[in-house]
């Protein structure tokens, strides 16, 4: 096959003020080492939260990771200063490149390259220029991106190594992508892609259907024939009003017609408000309260009650009050019942000239309205009017439900089809796989002791699977934690060094604690890469490791690497990576 993706080479890390110390980086294994340096006390033991993973924080963001998601973005500016450039010296294929950053300016990095100054505005412009360098032998082809690629040659201690796949922090959802990993694995990235993209529009498609769905069903309350049935009704219904206002339209005798017909309506209008108006009148005159409800025995006590407390300015006899009550109820009494005799004299003749006029404007439109649709013709308008803007909303609804239906079959048909294609190309590399896995057991054994392992690659249709392709990796007492890391280290290896694999490969990786094994496993995983080293000498393999891990094993001359001689930094409590103790924001 040949090389079709362009060596990565880490020459220099340091800052434009020395603000830390240099490291300078060479082929094979690169150790940054967690030491002690008092053996005396408990804190010099330590060799943890001395600086290696901030270290693989900076290298990360001198190859433009988003700087807000960045632990570096949380050092206090008193320890780093925002001005402060941290540079990234490293070979990309034949040419020294030169990174440079500063988090002031986080989204406008510097590159030179050749000698040449490039300045971006954008920080996507500069990570698809350095996509353009690692890519260049692939013209026209559909690759990962730069920070993509990087999502596997990167993988830093907040994902946890849980999955081969996920290679993020795992607080984060966010979805799988297995496009760098399909492109090392010798894929064309094509159909992967569209099917991704025919997934994201499923997805899509789903989401409104269901809020559509909710709306024609009334959340679920009835069903989608249910509706369609409704509708037919309401259309039927929608179609006789229609036509008979077209027919009482087009009748000869509309013309004619019309004025009397809307003179009526409208007097007959008149005639019912006026009709509720005198009802409401003639109600609140039989609810009064009548005078003869009010006790004589209660007039009385107040009589009584009123004297005892004004004495002689009360000159009125008790007679003659009540005497004056009667007069007051036997006034009140004929003008209430003179008052109701009147409204129900009106309300009569309102009714009668009603039915007079009603009858009128029913003889009128039988003329007209043969089939007895219409009742009014400004009120079936109106109704029509109604009824045609609700059934016209509900329709649209209902049409564009059907429509993305039948748009959500066809692209879960094209899904189909993508996912053979996908299938297809498995196939045809079907002799890379096969070797892949090889290498895989290869791995296994010389790790874990035996080739109880598997591997797949195989496409997926699930409905809530926003990938279709899964890769499986199995190895020996699957599912620990110090498992789970091992078998990241495996298939990064795998990628690393098998035959096609590397083609496409940078032969460029970063681990930063990946170690958290138990030791005989942390023993074979050290002397595998030290093995690796000696066959192979075009990479670059990071690693961040802790000194209390290996002292035991290297005593004992387990270890067959000198850890010494492969370290390119070493930090401890009181040599830290920026020289200080500090608390991140």
């Amino acid at each position: 096959m040949g090389k079709e993706i362009k060596r990565i080479r880490l020459n220099r890390l340091y800052s434009e003020n020395n603000v830390f110390e240099e490291i300078s980086f060479h082929d094979g294994v690169n150790i940054i080492l967690g030491e002690k340096y008092d053996d005396s006390s408990v804190k010099g033991r330590k060799t943890n939260g001395v600086g290696k993973s901030m270290c693989i924080e900076f290298l990360d963001f001198c190859f433009l990771s988003d700087y807000d998601k960045s632990r570096v973005a949380k050092i206090p500016k008193e320890v780093f200063p925002l001005e402060e450039n941290v540079i990234l010296d490293l070979d990309i294929g034949a040419e020294t490149i030169i990174i440079k950053r500063n988090r002031e300016q986080a989204d406008q990095p510097v590159i030179i390259r050749g000698g040449k100054t490039v300045s971006f505005d954008k920080l996507q412009d500069a990570r698809d220029y350095l996509t353009g360098i690692i890519f260049s032998e692939l013209n026209g082809k559909t690759v990962p991106s730069f920070r993509n690629l990087f999502s596997i040659l990167m993988r830093d201690e907040r994902s946890e190594f849980k999955d081969i796949i996920k290679c993020h922090d795992l607080t984060k959802k966010i979805p799988d992508d297995l496009t760098a990993h399909l492109f090392l694995l010798g894929f064309s990235l094509e159909a992967y892609k569209n099917t991704v993209e025919t997934i994201k529009e499923i997805g899509k498609i789903t989401t409104v259907l269901s809020k559509e769905k909710r709306e024609l069903t009334q959340d679920g309350q009835k069903k989608i024939s249910d509706v369609r049935a409704e509708l037919n009704a309401l259309e039927d219904e929608l179609k006789k009003l229609e036509d008979a206002i077209e027919s009482f339209k087009t009748n000869e005798t509309f013309d004619s017609m019309e004025a009397d017909l809307i003179e009526l309506e409208e007097l007959l209008d008149q005639l019912r408000k006026r009709q509720k108006a005198l009802r409401h009148d003639y109600e609140k005159i039989r609810k009064m309260p009548k005078p003869e409800q009010i006790d004589d025995r209660e007039i009385e006590l107040v009589y009584n009650q009123f004297k005892s407390e004004l004495g002689n300015a009360v000159v009125k006899s008790l007679n003659e009050v009540v005497g004056f009550k009667n007069k007051i109820e036997e006034f009140q009494r004929t003008l209430v019942n003179q008052k109701a005799k009147e409204l129900e004299s009106q309300l009569k003749s309102i009714a009668e000239q009603i039915r007079v006029l009603d009858d009128e404007y029913s003889e009128k439109l039988k003329v007209i309205d043969k089939k007895g649709v219409l009742k009014n013709l400004k009120v079936s308008l109106k109704i029509y009017e109604a009824k045609k803007d609700s059934i016209s909303h509900t329709k649209f609804l209902f049409d564009q439900y059907e429509k993305n239906e039948k748009k959500k079959r066809m692209l879960n048909l094209q899904k189909t089809q993508q996912l053979m294609e996908i299938d297809s190309e498995i196939e045809q590399n079907k002799e890379i796989m096969d070797d892949f896995i090889d290498t895989i057991l290869e791995i296994h054994e010389s790790i874990m002791g035996n080739k109880e392992c598997s591997f797949s690659l195989q496409t997926v249709d699930k409905a809530r699977k926003k990938t279709p392709v899964e890769l499986t990796l199995r190895i020996y007492d699957d599912g620990s934690h110090s498992v789970d890391r091992t078998k990241v280290f495996i298939y990064d290896m795998a990628l690393l060094f098998n035959q096609y694999t590397r083609d496409r490969h940078p032969l460029f990786l970063v681990h930063d604690n990946i170690f958290d094994v138990d030791q005989d496993t942390l023993v074979q995983c050290l002397n595998y890469i030290y093995k690796q080293e000696e066959q192979y000498q075009d990479f670059q393999y990071i690693l961040t490791l802790n000194r209390d891990k290996i002292e035991n094993e290297e005593q004992r001359k387990l270890i067959r690497m000198d850890i010494d001689k492969h370290q390119v930094a070493v930090f401890t409590k009181e040599k830290k990576f920026l020289g200080r103790n500090y608390q991140e924001k």
